[in-house]
């Protein structure tokens, strides 16, 4: 910007009327020039004594509405922006994240375990119309140690888009693990359970600790339960099982599925037997007073009785 410019710009940059770009542009100048700026320096000294009350007040009403108006188109800016990240959040959730099923809106095919990689691949659907399956997502349960969440979403179908309803996922380290489908806090299904996919395993084991522990044990009236989840002692995977006796008239128990129901007097041991899983079988006895596992060798016969 040369000279004779600048200084045609001089009485609006003094006012403050001129736009900021025009300002940035004096003052730039300015800075570069002391000619202009000896001439900026006394025009601003002349206006100022020639001015009078009525002009100035003028002058101020304009830079109010100059303010303003710059004011409302930056607000429009800000608004025009803050809608089309509405608009874009909205279409990204309905057409693209979606949202999570209700358990009950997925249907499991099947959840097959892979005794090589300890992995689990669940395969499923859903069957609402106008809806495809967006993402599959999977995650550990930290308030249920052995747990793990499964979360089925689903987004509305684009016109002419493809309705993707079918899924497959392959969770990793599944060993001893169960395995639930969940809509919500409240909305949740177990699908999968390590456990009673080795029932035969689990029977051997227990077999094991009945033999071993307390030949004397009667199987009617001294119940096994496996605790969820892989323990590690010593290096070795192994699982836990918590030991309650039954005592009274006609005690008992049988097993349905997930389901243990027990009649007559019930007491639980204060202790867990845990048993390796490789052979030959390890056992040990975690006692709940020390919190030490100890070899059954070690302890009284009384320990174990009832």
């Amino acid at each position: 910007m040369n000279c004779d410019i600048v200084r045609d710009l001089m009485p609006g940059y003094i006012d403050g009327v001129i736009s900021e770009a025009g300002s940035s542009a004096v003052r730039e100048h300015l800075e570069g020039c002391g000619e202009c700026r000896r001439i900026f320096t006394e025009m601003k000294e002349d206006m100022a004594d020639r001015s009078t009350p009525e002009e100035r007040a003028v002058l101020d009403g304009f830079k109010k509405i100059r303010s303003r108006t710059r004011y409302l188109r930056a607000a429009a800016a800000l608004g025009g922006l803050l809608l089309a990240a509405l608009v874009i959040g909205v279409f990204l959730k309905v057409y693209v994240a979606g949202s999570l099923l209700e358990q009950g809106a997925v249907m499991i095919s099947s959840a097959e375990y892979d005794e090589e990689t300890d992995s689990l691949t669940v395969k499923g659907s859903m069957s609402y119309a106008g809806y495809r399956i967006s993402h599959v997502e999977w995650k550990e349960n930290p308030s249920v140690g052995a747990r793990v969440d499964l979360f089925v979403y689903a987004a509305e179908t684009l016109p002419f888009g493809k309705e993707q309803q079918d899924f497959s996922i392959t969770i990793p380290d599944m060993k001893g693990k169960v395995l639930y489908i969940v809509g919500s806090d409240y909305d949740n299904f177990r699908i999968y359970d390590w456990n009673n996919d080795h029932i035969g395993l689990l029977s051997e084991l227990e077999d094991e600790i009945y033999t071993r522990v307390n030949p004397g044990w009667d199987r009617e009236k001294v119940l096994l339960s496996p605790v969820q989840g892989l323990r590690i002692v010593d290096g070795m995977e192994g699982i836990e099982y918590g030991v309650t006796f039954l005592s009274g008239d006609d005690p008992g128990y049988w097993k349905l599925g997930y389901t243990i129901v027990m009649h007559g007097d019930i007491e639980e041991a204060g202790y867990h037997i845990w048993i390796s899983l490789e052979e030959p079988h390890q056992i040990l006895i975690h006692d709940f007073s020390t919190g030490e596992y100890r070899r059954p060798e070690t302890l009284d016969y009384e320990f174990f009785q009832f």
